[in-house]
């Protein structure tokens, strides 16, 4: 029975095995950190997609700022790539609104909220008065 008991209190390995716990946790820790800073990019990308699309969408219409946004969207590669861009007129003023997925690092389900973000402008009209000028 003593032999038994001096057996269990023998900490040899025990140092390893802490050092692998740790390690385990700083590794999920930096993998965490990842998709944090991962989904960070991912919404700036679609808030300078909004803004860009809607500074286009104002001056060339709504099409134009459509068009806009997805070509920053595609320009951005990987964090712009489940995302589209929509665009909107209430009364003289163009909204363009980015919506998607950011991308996943590690295909782990985390419950990340899905990346939107939007830009409104006015739209550019001149007086009827001054196209009727232009020669």
């Amino acid at each position: 029975m003593r032999r038994l008991a001096r057996r269990l209190e023998e900490e040899r390995g025990q140092a390893l095995i802490e050092g692998l716990l740790a390690l385990g946790l700083v590794l999920l820790v930096v993998a965490f950190a990842a998709e944090a800073i991962t989904y960070a990019h991912a919404r700036n990308v679609a808030q300078a997609a909004a803004q860009d699309g809607a500074r286009a969408a104002a001056a060339g219409g709504t099409q134009a700022g459509i068009e806009r946004a997805n070509a920053i969207l595609a320009a951005a590669g990987g964090a712009g790539s489940a995302m589209h861009a929509n665009a909107s007129v209430s009364g003289n003023e163009v909204t363009i609104t980015v919506n998607g997925q950011a991308p996943n690092l590690f295909n782990v389900p985390l419950v990340l909220p899905a990346v939107a973000a939007s830009a409104s402008l006015p739209l550019e009209q001149y007086p009827a008065d001054e196209q009727a000028a232009a020669p």
